[in-house]
């Protein structure tokens, strides 16, 4: 009986382990993402980003704002109790003769019962309130600005996402070179320790063969340092803990471009508008501010008075009233006019920041394009210097086997074709970085 009950246990304990690692790695498998395009990760990240889900929380907010500011002009209805206990009741001296007293005399007069009890409710409503109305077109304006300033928000992700995007590629790819440099540097090394065997190879040159193939080396871990630096970065912009990029930086169709991107189609410029249009309502706001306001109100109480007493009945009976009130500010202080005064002032702000914006979008479009075209012109240069590089690399692992090659001369050959290689891979991730930039095409 003990040995089966050991038995349970064990298959118990298992189980348990192996639903635990189950649930860790089920985690695990959710915070990794697998993406095959940049159009596939700008997705993810508009739907899971930390940045993107708060700038889409923006325009909710104005909103509610603005529902906050309408709901001012529907009726209000309130219910109400009260209880109070007046331990000296309002008195009043009245004539005496007017209740059979003698002339001259006066008499006090009690008002109420020193316990009494009221409930009720009351209803208001604005008629006539141009403030209420400004303060509403003000909220208005802030919604519609808010759309804007969640999309320019957005669109900050994209672009930044987009420069890591295209830069992790470009590591990617270099990392891929350095593998083939290994392969290279090791080919040479075992060539150059063959001719050291034989005594036919200058010692420094075997011992430059071996650094290089050490540096080769470094060289891998220094760019797996940066390649992982650069994941981290979009993992950081994404919200996740491990991304894996499938695509590879492949060629591009280079298509010409002849003009920058129309900032109007840009939310930043969009946004500055309504900014500016939200500051014309906050002055609409300030100048409605001492005009008259009108509302009519209604009140209902049930009120009850005792003092306690034994044997004693209570009084109780009903008020009503209807109320039309009429609001006349005439000195706050100076506090409308101060209102409009800096109403002015960030009317003016919003204009000088509308013009600061377009001057902005402007120059970034143009630099956009300018750097796009200066990618487009290089293109030609690099693809025949890469392919020159390459032809030379060629040539230098032949004559280095066939021993007619010395190892500067290599060297410096296999240092050219590096260089032309990142060249042209930066060129090519700055060409498609900078082309969609310029059309917006994000």
């Amino acid at each position: 009986m003990l040995i089966l009950f050991s038995l349970y246990k064990v298959l118990f304990m298992r189980w348990f382990f192996i639903f635990i690692n189950f649930l860790v790695l089920g985690t695990t498998a959710r915070a990794q993402i697998s993406v095959d395009g940049l159009d596939e990760l700008l997705t993810f990240a508009d739907r899971n980003s930390p940045a993107a889900k708060q700038t889409q929380l923006q325009p909710y907010m104005a909103k509610q704002e603005r529902n906050m500011q309408a709901a001012v002009l529907y009726p209000k209805v309130n219910a109400f109790a009260t209880g109070d206990y007046y331990p000296i009741l309002a008195t009043q001296l009245i004539p005496a003769e007017a209740l059979g007293g003698a002339p001259g005399t006066y008499l006090k007069a009690q008002f109420g019962l020193p316990y009494v009890f009221a409930t009720g409710a009351e209803v208001s409503m604005p008629i006539i309130n141009m403030n209420n109305w400004a303060k509403l077109s003000r909220a208005k304006a802030q919604f519609e600005q808010s759309k804007y300033s969640s999309n320019a928000a957005l669109e900050n992700l994209h672009m930044q996402l987009i420069q890591s995007y295209y830069q992790t590629l470009v590591t990617k790819e270099v990392l891929k070179l350095n593998e083939e440099n290994e392969k290279t540097a090791t080919e040479l090394l075992r060539i150059m320790t063959d001719r050291n065997e034989q005594g036919v190879v200058d010692p420094a040159d075997y011992n430059r063969a071996k650094n290089l193939s050490l540096d080769v080396k470094a060289a891998r871990i220094s760019n797996n340092q940066t390649f992982q630096q650069s994941v981290n970065n979009l993992n950081a912009l994404l919200g996740t803990d491990t991304v894996v990029l499938n695509e590879e930086l492949d060629d591009f169709e280079w298509p010409m471009l002849y003009e920058p991107g129309n900032i109007n189609n840009r939310p930043a410029w969009q946004e500055a508008a309504w900014k500016v249009r939200t500051a014309e309502m906050s002055l609409r706001e300030s100048r409605t501010g001492g005009m008259p306001n009108l509302s009519v109100s209604g009140r209902y109480t049930y009120n009850m008075q005792t003092n306690f007493e034994p044997n004693f009945n209570n009084i109780d009976f009903n008020i009503a009233s209807v109320s039309l009130r009429l609001n006349v500010p005439l000195f706050q202080g100076g506090y409308y006019h101060s209102m409009q005064q800096r109403s002015k002032l960030q009317l003016q702000t919003a204009k000088l920041e509308q013009k600061r914006t377009e001057d902005n979008l402007t120059k970034q479009q143009e630099d956009w394009l300018a750097q796009y075209t200066a990618e487009f012109n290089k293109k030609e240069v690099l693809t025949e210097k890469l392919a020159t590089a390459k032809d030379n690399l060629r040539i230098a692992k032949l004559s280095t086997k066939e021993g007619v090659m010395e190892f500067d001369e290599f060297n410096t050959l296999f240092m050219e074709y590096n260089k032309a290689r990142i060249e042209y891979l930066q060129n090519l991730a700055d060409g498609i970085l900078y082309h969609l930039l310029s059309t917006q095409n994000f």
